[in-house]
């Protein structure tokens, strides 16, 4: 399995602002760089990390397990 970084921060920052626009705005990308780095997370991991709702992007049962591993480790990255 070969995570991208990148991808690990697209994926922190939807989950931090429930949307992928924000999450771009955020992290200074475009929204079609951090929906295709989360497809390719998915993909990669081979479950689905969000849904959608009138909310927003809300995180899957299973992504959430995902998220307190990756946030633990991102933080430890710097």
């Amino acid at each position: 399995m070969a995570l991208r970084l990148e991808d690990i921060d697209y994926f922190l920052a939807v989950v931090q602002h429930r949307q992928v626009r924000r999450a771009a705005l955020e992290l200074g990308v475009s929204q079609p760089a951090v929906s295709k780095g989360i497809q390719r997370l998915e993909q990669e991991l081979g479950f689905p990390l969000f849904t959608r709702s009138r909310r927003g992007m809300e995180m899957t049962a299973v992504a959430e397990g995902f998220h307190q591993r990756v946030r633990a480790l991102r933080r430890g990255l710097g």
